[in-house]
Formats: structure tokens, C-alpha cells, sequence
């Protein structure tokens, strides 16, 4: 009897102990659990304690539940038979379990598996270890940091051109995802298609695929090994994989690789933060706050936290398996979700995910969440991957079977395959919607059908065109087009360019340079505009200037008080800043594109669209010339009547309008060229130095940057404390406050020598002027352009205003600093050559 006792008692405790293993690995609601038949054996098949011995396999007849597959026990799929490519990765191949991963045990036994951070946190060139995390104390930045590598370009890389470019004869391709001269139909794509639960037929593959090739171009930016165009032959064979096998998850996965769930101009936002986030990852992986906001402070990546806190312990039951369409459709519920315990049910949201999510997928996930998933992929680089990938390898379409390659396949096409990344590229800038786009690529579209199916839309915001700055009056004529082009001058109004839409049923809609909907921020706009738009119109976009304005004087105010505005749910009667707009190009009118018209046909067309009222709208003060003599007094015509300058562009010869573009044909010329630099810069707060006498409780000066789109990083270019009242720097210093972060970010390319008190993450923008350039014994900025390989700097740096408008990879990039140095530089030579002239005579 006592025997019999023992052995219930022991069975008991051993229940017991599974049951807790098991429960400490997820912490799942009721609905992220597949209920089902189990039977006592299927209930103890969960992951051993490491301190048990088990045997290596079941007896005979017994059933366990499947282990759950981490992503990294199959690589025949990425690498395909028969293709060495260690070679092309020295670190690893996709998928693969690097070498340094180990077990930690925590929490009583249980197995986590942890990422060795070099792997995840190396000396990266893209924003992998720019993370939020607790705000750094002043004075605790890093003595020691890492320059961030520069790219390598292999050796036989073409200087132009794709690397698809090439000739190529039937059985010459191969199943190595990296190789120029993949095809997809040869890529095995069995260890990515979703096998769990069996019951539900999905059309999608598996999240993990996406993670995998996310994770290997990390590794790629990181280490600074390979060049853009090896980062850009993966993601075209990534997309040519999905264009083969699954054509539905290639706009999921673009989405997911912008960051985003929808188009900008729809301002849908997933709307958690880090805090929700680290709620919901403590509860998923059975750990407390606490722990996880110390592993946050060691490796500055909540992402990679989650990928070391993510359970590879055998489950009671086996979790549906994550697919590219499911993630997307999880994020989306969960931006979705308002009212009543919306941030109760967004956390369950995200538990549900982590608990089906691997390493990998936990990683991205969460770095998805964050709105910060760094892999230094932009949209340029992203679209032109479609474009090869679209070119090369053409999707099912009725009874016609998908191509894998159309080089082996023989198929000759209209187009080449530069042609066609051009026309995706205006595409893009015409039309800022991805499912269409894509939709017509996967439909099969050459350049001229895909140009034509996406044309400029009301509703739909389109990229604006920019100008290029001139500082003296000498510069215009050759930069418009030489002697005799007519051209005309504009005024240069200090207040938001915004492009206004109007769709039919005289809807309108206002969106920012940066493609924000701010509907709600001008009210008043709206009312004022359908007082001005002629009966006639039914449809237009409108490229507008909105200005602060005095209805009583009849006087522009200036940009520091419309910036005091409300963004966001503004009342007309509530306004106490009235504004006036200032029309200066139309680019659609009654179901017609303008964009290829000339500057004088799209005024004509503008001035039929709307008419002037006083105090709501007036026409840009312009003034036709084809000679300089007059343009020093209209400029300082503009200047009195609070104006930034002066636009100059082209009226007939090379006047269309170019979106995304900064040409010659628009030309800025600021009244600062008196002062001495031409233009302002556009520039981003990286760090601070802490404040002294009465500053000490603010930040004292700032050092400031440019955004280099080649290497993707930011170059210090000055440091600066003038241009600020008490104010400025109190409001200054509080807003930084969430964006400070405890280490040099590697995406800032900034000399060991430069020891700020505090580092933030890249997210504001500054305009600011200097008094003229200079090379830089401790600045990096725009030092691949100088012959010295030294930077450019500022010499006497002020602020001037914020820039809402403006994203941080919208500021003055190190290339146009380059070129306004050299504008400076050769004006210097010219005068030292006068001086030298006139004294000889």
C-alpha cells in the first residue's frame, strides 16, 4: 500500500513539474491555444529539464507533439543544391544556427536561447543598435565609440547597371539566393510553407523566410561586407521567390519592410509603444519587467531581447505557424483596435504573436512594433529590387505557368532592365501607392503600360519637386539655361508648403511635403479653398504655400507663429493664427495630368482653377525676366515684405514639373547670400553637451549633422549653442528627454575625439545658417567628396526653426554640402583672382 502510495505521489509531482515548465514557457490566453484531442503521453512529450535523463526516442507506438521548428534547422531551402555559398557570406548562411549560439538556463531549468550579440549587435552602418531605452544620465556616453565601416565593393562589380545584367544560357541558373544568376523555380521552398494546423489551407509562406533575409541583410549593413547592389540581388531574388511561389505576399512583405501597414497618406499607425511592448513580452516569456528592461540596457535592441527571450522549448500543444499574410493582418488588428481596453487587447495581440514567433520572427516582430526595424533598406533601394525582380521572373497568369527566369527562358521583352527600375522609380514618385504598382508589375506591365496605369491622382499625395539653392546673382543664368531663356521670379514665402486636393463631390484634402494627411490642422484651409475654387473644377492638386497673415495690415507673419499652431484637432472658431495661401503650381486639373506641361501652360491652367480673395488666397508676387538686371531689387522687394527670397524658375525650355526631383529648373536664392552661405541647412540633432551658468539645467550646445544616403549614416558637421532663447532650450531639452539613448548609435559617423554628454536617437530636424564652410580636421561630413578626405564644417552655426515637415532622411545630405562648399570655394577664387589681376594693372 505504501509503495502504491509513493509511486501516485511521485507521478503526481511530475505532473506538476511539466505542467509548470510548460506554463512558464507561454503565458497564453485561452485564444492563443489550438484545442484538441491529447493524450497523457502527448501532454508529458514537452522539453526535458536538463537535469533529467530521457531517452532519445519514444517507444514504440507513442506519439509526441512536434518540436517546433526555430528557422534554423533547415537551410537546403536558401541555399539550394549544388551552390557553394560560404563563400559569399563569410558569417554565415541564412538560417543557419551561428556557432557562438548558446543555451542559457533560467528560471528554474527551462531552455531560452540566446543569440550571441555579436551576431545581433556588431559594428553596424545602419541603425541596429539605435533603440530607446532608458534615458541616459548626463555624462555616462561611451569613451570608446566604434566608427561605423564603411561598404566594400567587390572588385568585379560593375561601376553602372544592375548586376541581373547579364546574358545568359538555359541550365545556367541556380538555386543560390545570392548568385546574379538565380531562378527561383530551382529554389527549394518546402521548408517554408506552412504545415501547421493542417486543417487550413493558407496561401502565403512562412514568416520566417522574410525574417531570414531581413536578418542576413542586416548582418550585411552591419558588418559592412558586400555592397548595395549585393543587398539589393538578395531582395530581388527574395521578391522573385514570392513572384514564383506566393505573388499575394509580395506587397505584405513590402509593407513590412517599410515599416508600415498602409500608405503614409492614410495615417494608419499600429499605436504602441515600448512600454506596451516589454508588458506583453514579460507575460510571454514567463520574465518580469524588470529583467527585461535590463537586458534592454545591455543591448539597446528590444528586438534582439525578444529574440534571446524566445522559448525553444517543446509546447502541450503545437502553435500555428506564422505566415507573411498572418503577420501583417496581426498588425493591422491591432492598430484597428480603440474604445474601451484597447491597450488590454493590443497586448494580448502582441502576446499571441511572440508566442508563435521564433527567434528570428520575435526579433523582427517586435523591431515591426517599434516602428524601428533597421535594416538599412530605403525605398530606393527596395523599389529597385521590385523592378529587377518583376523584370526577371513573371507570376502565374491564367493557364500560363509562372516563369522563373526570363534570361534561360530565352524571352525577349520590349524593355530593358534599366528602363524598367526607371519607370518603377517614376512611378513611384507619381503615384505613392504600393498595391497599385505592384498589382500592375505582377500583372505582367512593360514601361509604358505601367506609366500609364500610374498616372498623378487626386486623393493620392505626390512627391513635390525640389529646388537647388544659388548664392549669387552670376549662378542663375547658367544653371536656367544661358543667356535669352526666359524664366520668371517668385516669392519665396517663410510659412508650410502643402499640396492641396480635390477630389469629386468637391472633397478636399491637405497633405505635407512629407506626405502627412493635416486636414486636421487646416480647418480653415478647407473653408477658405472651396470659397476660391472656381464651379467649373471638378477635380485638381494644388502645390500651395500656407502663411501666417495679419487680415487687419495685410501682412505676412512670420514662420515662428504659424509653428504655434495645433496639429491635430483644430476648431475654425478656436484659430487665433489666421493664414492666407499663396498658390504657386497646379500639377492636376479636371482629370488631366500638368506635370509635363511647361511652368506657363500650368499657370494659365492655375489661374483658370482659382480666384484671388482677400486675405484667403492670392497668387505667389511673381515677375517674368529674361536678364538679371532686375533680380537684386525684386529680392530685396521680397525681403520687405517678409519673405525668405526668391524662386526662380524656367517659364518654356525644361519647365515640367519633376516630382522628387531637385533640378536647375527651380532655383532658390535666399536673401542670406548677403549675410554670407547662400542657403540654410536642414540638419539633425545627434548629441548634446550639458549647459554651464545659466544653462546649467538644459543643454548648453548641440552637435548637429547630415544624413549620408550612400552609407546610410549621419556625419557630424558642427556644433552649435547660438540662435536659442531660455524658452527654446527648456522646451528643447524636455522634448529630447524620450529619445535619449545610453551609446553612441552606429549609424552616426562621429570621431572618438567628439564626447558628448548625451546621444538621441535621429528624429528631429533643424534649419539652421552658418557664416561659410570649411574643411574640418574633426568633422566627417562630406568627406568622401573632398579631395583631402577631411570634412566640412560650420564656422559660426545658429539655429533657426524647427522643421515638422521634414524626416531626419530628409535633411541636407552630405553631398549637397559638398556642393555648396564648392560654390563657396570657387567664389573665393575668383575674387582672390580679380584681386591678383587688378593689382598687376
Amino acid at each position: 500500500m505504501r509503495c502504491r502510495i509513493a509511486a501516485w505521489l511521485f507521478a503526481l509531482i511530475f505532473f506538476v513539474s511539466a505542467l509548470s515548465d510548460s506554463c512558464k514557457c507561454f503565458r497564453l490566453s485561452q485564444s492563443s491555444i489550438i484545442s484538441g484531442p491529447m493524450n497523457i503521453k502527448q501532454f508529458f512529450a514537452v522539453q526535458p529539464h536538463p537535469a533529467r535523463s530521457t531517452p532519445t526516442s519514444p517507444p514504440a507506438g507513442e506519439q509526441t507533439v512536434p518540436a517546433r521548428n526555430d528557422g534554423s534547422s533547415s537551410n537546403e531551402g536558401l541555399n539550394g543544391p549544388g551552390c557553394d555559398i560560404t563563400a559569399a557570406s563569410p558569417k554565415r548562411r541564412i538560417g543557419a544556427v551561428s556557432d557562438a549560439t548558446e543555451e542559457a538556463t533560467i528560471d528554474e531549468g527551462l531552455s531560452w536561447s540566446q543569440d550571441d550579440p555579436s551576431e545581433s549587435v556588431g559594428d553596424s552602418a545602419v541603425a541596429s543598435q539605435v533603440s530607446e531605452c532608458a534615458p541616459a544620465e548626463v555624462g555616462k556616453a561611451s569613451k570608446k565609440p566604434k566608427k561605423s565601416p564603411k561598404r566594400k565593393v567587390d572588385a568585379d562589380e560593375p561601376a553602372v547597371g544592375t548586376l541581373f545584367n547579364r546574358t545568359m544560357k538555359p541550365g545556367e541558373g541556380c538555386a543560390d539566393i545570392r548568385s546574379a544568376k538565380f531562378d527561383p523555380s530551382l529554389f527549394d521552398i518546402s521548408p517554408y510553407i506552412p504545415k501547421y494546423p493542417p486543417s487550413v489551407q493558407q496561401n502565403s509562406l512562412l514568416f520566417i523566410f522574410l525574417a531570414e533575409i531581413l536578418q542576413e541583410v542586416d548582418d550585411m549593413f552591419r558588418s559592412g561586407v558586400g555592397s548595395r547592389k549585393c543587398v539589393s540581388t538578395i531582395l530581388s531574388n527574395f521578391f522573385r521567390v514570392l513572384i514564383y511561389h506566393s505573388p499575394s505576399d509580395v506587397i505584405h512583405s513590402v509593407y513590412i519592410m517599410i515599416n508600415r501597414i498602409a500608405p503614409e497618406y492614410e495615417g494608419e499607425e499600429i499605436g504602441v509603444g515600448d512600454v506596451l511592448v516589454m508588458k506583453a513580452m514579460a507575460e510571454s516569456y514567463g520574465k518580469s519587467e524588470k529583467s527585461i528592461k535590463e537586458m534592454l540596457t545591455k543591448h539597446e535592441d528590444l528586438g534582439i531581447v525578444a529574440s534571446m527571450s524566445s522559448c525553444t522549448s517543446q509546447t502541450i500543444v503545437r502553435l500555428p505557424d506564422l505566415t507573411i499574410e498572418g503577420v501583417i493582418k496581426q498588425f493591422k488588428a491591432l492598430a484597428a483596435e480603440s474604445g474601451k481596453n484597447s491597450v488590454e487587447r493590443k497586448k494580448n495581440g502582441i502576446k499571441r504573436l511572440l508566442a508563435c514567433a521564433k527567434k528570428k520572427e520575435a526579433k523582427y516582430i517586435v523591431r515591426f512594433l517599434q516602428q524601428k526595424l533597421r535594416v538599412g533598406v530605403n525605398s530606393i533601394t527596395l523599389f529597385q529590387s521590385i523592378a529587377d525582380a518583376t523584370y526577371l521572373t513573371k507570376a502565374a497568369k491564367g493557364d500560363q505557368p509562372a516563369i522563373g527566369d526570363v534570361r534561360t527562358a530565352g524571352i525577349k521583352q520590349a524593355d530593358t532592365i534599366e528602363e524598367m527600375e526607371k519607370a518603377v522609380k517614376t512611378a513611384t514618385t507619381h503615384l505613392a501607392c504600393i498595391e497599385t504598382i505592384i498589382g500592375h508589375l505582377l500583372d505582367g506591365d512593360n514601361c509604358q503600360q505601367l506609366l500609364e496605369h500610374c498616372k498623378i491622382r487626386p486623393g493620392i499625395p505626390v512627391s513635390p519637386m525640389l529646388a537647388k539653392p544659388v548664392s549669387k546673382t552670376a549662378e542663375i543664368l547658367p544653371a536656367i539655361g544661358g543667356p535669352g531663356v526666359a524664366f520668371t521670379c517668385e516669392y519665396k514665402y517663410d510659412g508650410e508648403r502643402v499640396q492641396l486636393h480635390m477630389m469629386e463631390g468637391r472633397k478636399v484634402r491637405i497633405f505635407s511635403r512629407s506626405m502627412e494627411n493635416i486636414c486636421e490642422k487646416y480647418p480653415d484651409v478647407i473653408e477658405s479653398f472651396l470659397i476660391c475654387v472656381k464651379p467649373t473644377v471638378m477635380n485638381c492638386i494644388i502645390d500651395l504655400e500656407v502663411v501666417a497673415y495679419d487680415p487687419e495690415n495685410g501682412k505676412i507673419m512670420p514662420f515662428q507663429q504659424l509653428s504655434t499652431r495645433k496639429r491635430k484637432g483644430v476648431s475654425v472658431k478656436d484659430i487665433s493664427i489666421p493664414v492666407c495661401m499663396f498658390p504657386f503650381d497646379i500639377l492636376y486639373l479636371n482629370g488631366e495630368s500638368l506635370v509635363t506641361k511647361s511652368l506657363s501652360e500650368r499657370r494659365a491652367a492655375l489661374e483658370s482653377a482659382v480666384s484671388e480673395r482677400k486675405n484667403l488666397l492670392s497668387f505667389a508676387c511673381r515677375k517674368d525676366m529674361n536678364s538679371l538686371d532686375e533680380i537684386d531689387d525684386f529680392l530685396r522687394q521680397a525681403v520687405s515684405d517678409s519673405c525668405e527670397g526668391l524662386m526662380i524658375k524656367s517659364l518654356h525650355q525644361d519647365a515640367t514639373y519633376e516630382p522628387q526631383i531637385r533640378t536647375n529648373n527651380w532655383l532658390k536664392f535666399k536673401k542670406d547670400y548677403i549675410e554670407g552661405m547662400g542657403d540654410s541647412l536642414d540638419l539633425v540633432p545627434i548629441a548634446a553637451f550639458s549647459g554651464t551658468g545659466r544653462r546649467t539645467s538644459v543643454y548648453g550646445s548641440f552637435l548637429l549633422a547630415v544624413y549620408d544616403p550612400v552609407h546610410e549614416v549621419y556625419q557630424s558637421v558642427c556644433r552649435t549653442g547660438t540662435g536659442f532663447n531660455d524658452q527654446m532650450l527648456t522646451d528643447l531639452h524636455d522634448g529630447l528627454q524620450e529619445h535619449i539613448v545610453a551609446h553612441k548609435p552606429a549609424i552616426y559617423d562621429v570621431p572618438a575625439s567628439i564626447e558628448p554628454d548625451v546621444w538621441f536617437l535621429p528624429v528631429r530636424v533643424w534649419e539652421c545658417k552658418a557664416a561659410d564652410f570649411s574643411l574640418s580636421p574633426i568633422h566627417t561630413a562630406g568627406q568622401d567628396f573632398t579631395p583631402s578626405k577631411k570634412g566640412i564644417g560650420l564656422r559660426f552655426p545658429r539655429f533657426i526653426r524647427l522643421r515638422h515637415d521634414k524626416a531626419p532622411v530628409d535633411a541636407t545630405t552630405s553631398e549637397q554640402l559638398y556642393e555648396m562648399y564648392a560654390k563657396q570655394f570657387n567664389k573665393t577664387l575668383f575674387k582672390e583672382k580679380n584681386t591678383s589681376s587688378s593689382f598687376q594693372l
